[in-house]
């Protein structure tokens, strides 16, 4: 049996081949020499396969090739084999040739594809005549069949095979405008002929859109097991597989790298098929791509979601794709074989589930395999400070206005370099202290998190290393929506003095301490941690440009607490254009922007004003790819809420269902998931849905509560709802004890705010549905004058009270 790499040697094989692809050969075999021989004979075949000197010369290989080929045709028309009359020649490829041909007996009428070894591969008949003896086991109505074989005149083997008249699936869909049901059904049904391919033990290693035609009923047929492989039993092990070639836009990367195929192969390839339909492009190769570019990606990328590509005009929109699809696709895509479905059973399943709208099993990835994502994600940091430390050292001789960008450039590189060597230490410590700790290999990301924070802040020293350390942690925590825990993060961080020997150390922990205090409620305490933290950033404007944008930012959301919308939306428009440049690489940081004017908007009422700033968010989203982002989905989220305060309730009670049914399906439970129900639990309570209301806002509280604490505003205004939501269902008793537990975290906010509006109204809803009329219109009256205090941002709560005068009146 052929040896395979193991998966730390495939790990070490694919760091090499990014290390060595840009090298030139003479470079690359000096490096080589320092491996041992089969790493290093891995490592040249794939090097091989990138310089177009292997099997993958050139463009994708498709099936067979076309009208060219006809020059080269080894058999006339008319020719007999075996009882068929050759009719003409269909294609070349591979080892082979195939032929359209009819049965000569007249007995009955069929027509037949002939496949025949080529004269020049007779010396590999063995190979043929194993795919001749696999399709004879295969009886499926979606493989196309084996009819007869034998050994043609001049001494070739041949097969016969079921005549298949259609068109590539990809193709199909595209001439008959096929909306996404169709594709799925499509879909589902390659599935089942490969599933059963896989029930005999084969594996198909070359799954493509030429290999899977539509025929003129609408049924799938899959073709061309010329590389299919037995699977391995009993010792059986590569002397069964025909031969190694492949199509490599759809290979999986074991396959690049000679790896043994499974039928995780065979999920990778119909993932990469999903994606074909669901977007009609490629997830690898761009106009004009290189084949090295897309092996490359392919071996070190993950694919883009499949939603954000779904291009204006097709039969169905990006929010259908999004949320399960996307799920799906991404998991059968998973570059380790181990972390795709175990099988196609499996995928179809979620499929299925998607189109009955039951939970998809994609949606719960392991905790390894995110903070996997998320290591994956810096490695372009890395390399952009590695690139940035080779321009410093390159541009030694430039004048010196240049030099002063340089050095810059160095400290930004050098940052980010410190950066991905705490996240590497950090995650060091956190898979080694959980996998040994009671959490065990079940542990949550979040309990992964706490039990690392907890470590990290008790045992790392003072230095700036160290508060990078705290920081990646915490930008963790934020990527993960999980304000809380950044904030206790932070907040133990600054206590024992972390970074205390690097002003600019300190200065990002208070930067990032007074975002988390403002989403912790604490107002009090981020003018002086700005204030703190903006005299180091204003020393070195230039190198401080990202820094001071988010300091701007926060003091936009510090005028914001103070309810200065003017000065607020002013600083945050004002910044845009800078915003624009220093996060053309940021797309989260550019887009947080956005949506955090667009709250601010919302607020002080400017509805006008919105939908300017939306088709400027809307372009950026469109460039960056990322509405299926969560940025995105809070953009769209802002939408409906808008259309809410417009008084367009089923509209808005839409939207806020798409946004969350997307989002729990990409990112899970989350505190962004717990605002969109909020919203939506506020919409369907405005529509006297209250029952759906109560429900809704019961499944939010938990997750708020989770993501964000007890005392955050998105909390107790949560708490609130679902208190409403009770009393108008009826149970005033739960209703009374949930206004009781907030009531003192409410108090302590002060007199005038909107927990303190709406609990009152809250109070005052719950007092009329126990007939006690005179509190209920006291606390009315209490409710209205709060919100009129508050001016713009309690002018939509101030509608309401129209309809609840009249039930007051009563």
């Amino acid at each position: 049996m052929v040896r395979q790499p193991s998966r730390s040697e495939w790990s070490h094989i694919q760091a090499l081949f990014v290390e060595l692809i840009d090298l030139d050969p003479t470079a690359q075999e000096h490096r080589l020499a320092a491996e041992d021989d089969f790493i290093g004979g891995q490592l040249r075949a794939l090097l091989a396969a990138s310089r177009n000197s292997g099997i993958l010369d050139g463009a994708a290989p498709s099936s067979f090739e076309t009208a060219p080929c006809r020059a080269y045709s080894s058999l006339s028309e008319g020719a007999v084999i075996g009882g068929f009359t050759i009719d003409r020649l269909i294609g070349r490829g591979g080892m082979g040739e195939v032929y359209a041909a009819h049965r000569s007996d007249r007995m009955f009428d069929q027509q037949v594809a002939i496949k025949l070894l080529r004269p020049e591969s007779v010396a590999h008949s063995e190979l043929f005549d194993r795919e001749r003896r696999l399709l004879a086991g295969l009886e499926h109505p979606g493989i196309a069949r084996l009819i007869d074989g034998g050994v043609a005149p001049d001494g070739r083997p041949y097969m016969a095979m079921e005549y298949v008249t259609g068109e590539p699936i990809d193709a199909w869909c595209r001439t008959h405008d096929a909306d996404l049901a169709t594709r799925l059904r499509l879909f589902c049904d390659v599935c089942e002929a490969v599933a059963y391919a896989h029930g005999h033990l084969i594996v198909h290693r070359d799954l493509k859109p030429s290999n899977i035609l539509v025929d003129g009923d609408g049924r799938v047929r899959l073709l061309d097991f010329g590389i299919a492989r037995f699977v391995e039993i009993e010792g059986e092990g590569e002397a069964q597989t025909t031969v190694a070639l492949m199509t490599p836009d759809y290979a999986a990367p074991e396959q690049l790298g000679n790896a043994a195929p499974t039928v995780a192969t065979d999920v990778y390839a119909l993932g990469v098929l999903l994606f074909e339909l669901l977007t009609g492009r490629s997830p690898w190769r761009e106009p004009g791509s290189a084949l090295p570019s897309v092996i490359r990606r392919i071996l070190n990328e993950d694919p883009p979601l499949p939603s954000a590509l779904v291009p204006p005009g097709y039969p169905f929109g990006r929010r259908e794709v999004a949320g399960d699809l996307d799920a799906i696709v991404l998991k059968s895509m998973r570059r380790a074989p181990q972390d795709r479905y175990r099988g196609v059973g499996d995928l179809v399943d979620d499929v299925r589930s998607h189109i009955a709208l039951r939970p998809v099993a994609a949606r719960s990835g392991s905790a390894g395999y995110t903070i996997g994502r998320y290591l994956r994600r810096h490695r372009v940091a890395t390399a952009a400070a590695a690139a940035a430390l080779l321009a410093i050292v390159a541009g030694g001789g430039a004048a010196a206005w240049q030099a002063r960008q340089t050095a810059i450039e160095r400290d930004v590189a050098l940052a980010e370099a410190r950066r991905s060597e705490s996240i590497n230490r950090m995650l060091t410590v956190m898979f080694r202290d959980t996998a040994s700790s009671a959490v065990g290999e079940e542990a949550t990301v979040k309990q992964m998190l706490d039990q690392t924070a907890a470590q990290l802040v008790a045992s790392v020293d003072r230095s700036a290393k160290s508060a990078t350390l705290i920081t990646t942690l915490a930008d963790l925590y934020v990527n993960l929506e999980d304000a809380a825990g950044a904030d206790a993060l932070l907040s133990q961080a600054l206590a024992r003095g972390i970074g205390a020997g690097d002003p600019v150390a300190t200065a990002e922990i208070k930067l990032r301490l007074a975002s988390t205090a403002a989403a912790m409620g604490r107002t009090d305490d981020m003018a002086p941690l700005l204030d703190s933290a903006d005299a180091v950033f204003a020393a070195d404007p230039a190198r401080f440009r990202k820094e001071r944008l988010e300091s701007m930012s926060g003091r936009a959301q510090l005028a914001r607490r103070k309810g200065d919308y003017d000065t607020a939306i002013r600083l945050l428009q004002s910044s845009l254009p800078d915003a624009d440049r220093v996060y053309a690489e940021d797309h989260r940081e550019l887009l947080t922007r956005y949506n955090n004017l667009l709250v601010y908007m919302v607020e002080a009422n400017r509805l006008d004003a919105m939908p300017a700033v939306f088709a400027a968010a809307d372009a950026a989203l469109a460039r960056t790819g990322q509405q299926g982002s969560a940025q995105g989905l809070a953009i769209e989220q802002l939408k409906g809420v808008r259309l809410m305060k417009l008084d367009r309730l089923a509209e808005a009670e839409r939207l806020f269902r798409s946004v969350a049914d997307r989002r729990c399906a990409v990112f899970g439970k989350s505190a962004a998931l717990a605002v969109d129900l909020l919203q939506l639990g506020r919409a369907e309570l405005a529509l006297g849905k209250f029952a759906a209301a109560r429900d809704v806002l019961g499944e939010a509280r938990p997750m708020a509560i989770d993501n964000l604490g007890p005392d955050a505003v998105p909390t107790l205004v949560i708490t609130l709802g679902l208190a409403e939501a009770l009393a108008e269902a009826g149970d005033t008793g739960r209703a009374e004890a949930l206004l009781a537990e907030a009531a003192p975290r409410i108090a302590s906010m002060g007199p005038v705010g909107l927990p303190q509006g709406i609990a009152a109204r809250t109070r005052a809803i719950i007092r009329l549905k126990q007939g006690r009329m005179a509190e209920a219109r006291r606390e009315a009256d209490a409710s209205e004058q709060i919100f009129r205090t508050l001016g713009a941002p309690g002018e939509s709560y101030l509608k309401s009270f129209a309809t609840l005068r009249r039930r007051l009146s009563t």
